[in-house]
């Protein structure tokens, strides 16, 4: 290997140090936010379609059935793309049914977008175990059909967009599908659910 060799390897070797001290200053500046505390309350009406048909379709009705609820969360592990949240909930219903809910959801938010300069924006996947302190009367769709009742004790799943200003803020807004399910017969063999479509504000506590 000549002395040009040499030198141009000792440049990309020392452009490489260089762009890994500068990464791992980034991430040494970056705030963790393990183990801080947010509270989040929203309200929605319930849709008459399945999950599936939520995403697909874009094109629900409503049923005369809404919730409002307010929800403790706790950040789990932050890392710079994503985090994981533990989110507890109290949720009261009116319309169609009246009962009180309980949830607790484990939560995976993605939080790195292109436009996050304009708009902050993350998206989150929560999954957990819902307790209704009486059978929900429109859970599931098939009872429509005199096919089967459903259960206090069901699954939980939470699919949202959280939006926020760019610059730093305790605040934001978001919109959420609340879905109780018996995630496909595994919670004493229900098979369908509810889905409420929501919107919301959060507070992350400094």
């Amino acid at each position: 290997m000549n002395k040009k060799s040499n030198r141009r390897t000792l440049y990309f070797l020392s452009v490489l140090l260089c762009l890994a001290t500068a990464f791992a200053q980034a991430d040494e500046f970056r705030i963790d936010e393990s183990g801080d505390l947010f509270l989040s309350v929203y309200g929605g009406v319930a849709a008459k379609d399945r999950l599936a048909e939520i995403f697909t379709e874009f094109n629900t009705g409503f049923l005369d059935s809404y919730l409002g609820a307010a929800a403790l969360g706790w950040v789990h592990k932050d890392r710079e793309r994503w985090r994981t949240e533990v989110e507890s909930q109290v949720v009261r219903h009116w319309g169609e049914q009246e009962h009180w809910e309980f949830n607790l959801a484990y939560v995976g938010r993605w939080k790195k977008f292109p436009w996050d300069a304009h708009v902050d924006t993350s998206i989150a996947l929560g999954a957990g175990v819902s307790y209704a302190t009486e059978v929900p009367f429109i859970e599931p769709r098939a009872k429509e059909l005199g096919l089967e009742e459903s259960e206090k004790l069901l699954g939980y799943l939470l699919v949202e967009i959280e939006l926020a200003p760019p610059q730093s803020s305790n605040w934001s807004g978001f919109v959420r599908l609340h879905h109780r399910s018996g995630a496909k017969g595994l919670f004493s063999d229900v098979n369908g659910g509810s889905n409420f479509l929501t919107l919301g504000a959060r507070y992350y506590f400094d």
